[in-house]
């Protein structure tokens, strides 16, 4: 981080390119918009800085002077980096784009791009950065054990069923979908399953299905044959090959197309799947563990999940409060933050005394954990709990819906004077577009803004303007 002329942090993007002009071009882009930008000309150089600093997004050149861009991305992912990466190439191919996200990357551009890709690719990652540590900082936490290998930390009453429940599941192999709002742990939950159970030695591998396109996710999760299409100049074996053995992990598994959620039911129906481009059908044996915030149940009467992909799915399901409603939780998760940030920032931990306590516990923390911890930091930062700093989220108000197209009326014909009656799936669709113009309208325009009010993806937004054809008359971008 760094402090701007107005005294504001901004964020820090480690910057490598071997190329002078390019690395001054983009520098110059990037400082533009409030970026503290660290150019760097190599791999050597790269390591060395990386070795002692955290940026909040690392750009990453494939071709440089002293080395390749991917191997040392590898590398940086085995050592524990964190931090989001975006790869810059100027030879992109499908097979280049799979190897950087196998890597680790966080997005792919392929020069020469226009600035505002670049800007845009910034924003997400900076974005996908908050994500991640809102996933990690989610209680629960997962700490050593010696009962089903993992345990876990902070999970009180709020969770007690779930702890219960987890040595059981492990022990099994049975399909596990794990449903909660963002933030309350789903992946760690996944990864302490697989811990315990006797696939532990085998790979664990994680795919957020929100992340990529659908003909991208496809290739990436099935693999793909040599010549399947254009840049495919080898064969590629997929994710659900990589986690042959052990767990493969399927986050938002929600916002997989319906061509994919076909190819995935083959495979947990067969165990077998059929690279894209393929004849030969593959033998698997993989464990696998669903996650997702949405309402599936309610996807799947409106046909936008496949009814028979979620009963496989769900044959245990598990389900994560949210942090409002686990308070006996808080004072514990209080008291692990202050250890963590007094410890982090070198000072002294204020003590929360009953009435504090009180307080925390009836705060409904729309944003869960990660609100938690940022609200502990800052009480360690000031030195005492600003509970004045914390603000709820304003609810939009719900703008009459213009007109919406015609729909079905259900049968027999509506008396006449009578109200028409919609059919289920017209109402679903009604319901959805004045959800959507709402949020919008509250937002401002900002996509960004309304998907996180509605919660859902970006994409999952984007889809739904089209769907129910409002951009033009919302005068949106």
């Amino acid at each position: 981080m760094t402090v701007d002329a107005d005294g504001v942090d901004g964020p820090e993007v480690a910057l490598v390119e071997d190329e002078r002009n390019v690395r001054e071009l983009y520098l110059d882009v990037l400082g533009a918009k409030g970026f503290h930008v660290v150019p760097l000309d190599s791999v050597a150089a790269a390591e060395a800085y990386l070795a002692r600093h955290a940026p909040d997004v690392l750009l990453l050149d494939v071709k440089l002077g002293d080395g390749d861009g991917l191997v040392l991305l590898d590398k940086l992912r085995k050592q524990g980096l964190r931090t989001p990466v975006i790869v810059m190439t100027a030879f992109g191919t499908v097979d280049r784009a799979v190897q950087a996200l196998r890597a680790g990357a966080t997005d792919f551009l392929v020069k020469p791009f226009a600035h505002e890709r670049l800007l845009s690719a910034v924003a997400a990652a900076l974005e996908a950065g908050r994500r991640l540590v809102e996933l990690e900082l989610a209680a629960p936490t997962v700490a050593p054990s010696t009962e089903a290998g993992r345990a876990l930390v902070g999970a009180g009453g709020g969770l007690r069923d779930v702890v219960a429940l987890l040595p059981r599941v492990a022990a099994s192999d049975a399909t596990v979908l794990v449903r909660g709002e963002s933030g309350t742990g789903k992946e760690l939950v996944a990864r302490a399953i697989h811990a315990a159970s006797p696939r532990l030695d085998q790979p664990f591998v994680s795919l957020n299905c929100a992340a990529l396109p659908p003909s991208l996710l496809e290739s990436e999760l099935f693999g793909f044959e040599r010549g399947a299409f254009t840049g495919a100049h080898a064969r590629h074996k997929g994710l659900i090959e990589s986690a042959e053995g052990g767990t493969l992990f399927l986050d938002e598994i929600g916002d997989m197309s319906l061509e994919a959620q076909s190819r995935l039911l083959r495979v947990l129906q067969e165990r077998e799947l059929t690279r894209i481009g393929g004849r030969e059908a593959v033998k698997v044996d993989i464990r696998v563990i669903a996650a997702t915030h949405r309402d599936l149940d309610e996807m799947a009467a409106s046909e936008r999940f496949r009814a028979d992909l979620l009963y496989r799915l769900a044959v245990i399901p598990i389900h994560l409060p949210p942090l409002r409603e686990r308070a006996q939780d808080i004072p514990g998760l209080i008291e692990h933050f202050l250890a963590k940030h007094a410890a982090k920032q070198k000072l002294p931990a204020p003590r929360p005394d009953a009435e504090t306590l009180r307080r925390a516990s009836a705060w409904p923390w729309p944003g869960n954990v990660r609100e938690l911890e940022n609200f502990i930091e800052r009480s360690v930062v000031l030195g005492r709990f600003d509970f004045d700093s914390l603000r709820l989220p304003p609810t939009p108000k719900l703008a009459p819906a213009p007109p919406p197209a015609p729909v079905e009326t259900a049968e027999p014909a509506t008396p006449e004077g009578a109200s028409p009656v919609l059919t289920l799936r017209a109402a679903v669709a009604q319901a959805e577009r004045a959800a959507v113009i709402a949020a919008l309208q509250a937002a401002k325009g900002q996509k960004t803004a309304a998907a996180r009010l509605l919660g859902v993806s970006y994409k999952t937004l984007f889809n739904k303007i089209h769907e129910h054809d409002i951009r033009e008359e919302l005068h949106i971008g």
